[in-house]
């Protein structure tokens, strides 16, 4: 399997995994803004919910700049070119 293919699918991954879970955690809070009321308890929850979305973002930002690379990433030394 091709290393950039790898990577390619590492960072699909990511932002499926990490945009889905965002997605429902989104739609949560607004289901709760429009129809939850105006309790200071839907309040509360409101907030705990655009907590667990930008957490999900801070997850979703290291997991893609500090993920492993591909196995033939850093296995494989530079070739240096070699003059006549």
């Amino acid at each position: 399997m091709n290393a950039r293919k790898l990577s390619g699918e590492t960072l699909l991954k990511t932002i499926l995994i990490t945009g889905s879970i965002g997605m429902v955690i989104g739609f949560a809070g607004t289901l709760l803004t429009l129809f939850g009321g105006g309790s200071v308890r839907v309040e509360y929850l409101e907030f705990a919910v655009a907590l667990l979305l930008f957490l999900v973002m801070l997850i979703g930002a290291y997991w893609f700049v500090v993920g492993e690379p591909g196995p033939g990433e850093r296995s494989q030394p530079k070739k240096k070119r070699r003059f006549p």
